[in-house]
């Protein structure tokens, strides 16, 4: 049997094996309708922009009954809108449905494309995460099934405290939200699922594993087998769009 045959066969395998649990992380209370159409309109930026996240971020959603409509501006969106972005502060995305559908706040932030200082490469895996979060997607190190420990749990919390400073949260702030979008998701609220290793939803990172040897989880620029299987797998159907 080839190598091609065998990775193959490995994938189909592996796919059934996780069938029951795919390979994300979705927060239950976050996941949008299913047969929905997400008004997705951009609050600032420039057409350059416009048309790299028209181009990437329908990546997610290959196979599943969900689909995105972009507006350039608010003016010629309808009253509902579901994703606003915006490219003038940090970069970030709220978790899914947040039902405020009729506000004009940024949901979402590409700072980052604004910057210059991404490859492509970084533009795309940018993109893919923070759709992945406005589809209900949290970090994959939050996952019930994260293997390397509450010593590295705790590294990553401890890291994110001067991020949240830095964007002008208080200290107190800081730890508040920190722990909240960093804490181990409870498994009574998430689609539980086995934890993937190439999710673009992981954080890139290196840290020391408990036999003393080095561990480094890559920074990933496209959605990973296991990515794709789950959002088929969570919002699957027949594709009847629906207004809301």
């Amino acid at each position: 049997m080839s190598n091609i045959a065998k990775n193959t066969l490995s994938l189909v395998l592996l796919i059934l094996y996780l069938a029951p649990a795919a390979g994300a992380v979705l927060i239950k209370d976050k996941q949008w309708p299913q047969n929905m159409v997400l008004n997705v309109v951009f609050l600032d930026g420039n057409q350059e922009q416009h048309q790299l996240i028209r181009k990437i971020a329908p990546n997610w959603l290959n196979k599943t009954n969900l689909s995105f409509r972009f507006y350039n501006d608010l003016a010629s969106a309808p009253n509902n809108t579901h994703i606003r972005i915006s490219f003038l502060l940090q970069s970030g995305s709220r978790l899914g449905d947040h039902q405020d559908y009729l506000s004009q706040d940024a949901t979402m932030n590409l700072f980052d494309l604004s910057t210059g200082r991404l490859s492509k490469a970084g533009a795309k895996r940018l993109i893919l995460h923070e759709f992945g979060h406005a589809l209900g997607l949290t970090h994959e190190y939050r996952s019930p099934y994260w293997p390397y420990g509450e010593k590295v749990l705790m590294q990553i919390l401890h890291n994110c405290y001067p991020k949240m400073e830095r964007i002008g949260h208080t200290k107190q702030e800081a730890v508040s939200r920190c722990e909240t979008i960093n804490r181990p998701v409870d498994p009574k609220q998430a689609k539980k699922t086995a934890y993937d290793e190439f999710s673009v939803m992981n954080y890139p990172t290196t840290f020391t594993m408990k036999n003393g040897a080095s561990k480094t989880i890559k920074a990933r620029s496209k959605l990973s087998y296991l990515d794709q299987y789950a959002i088929q797998l969570w919002y699957s159907g027949v594709k009847v769009p629906t207004t809301r």
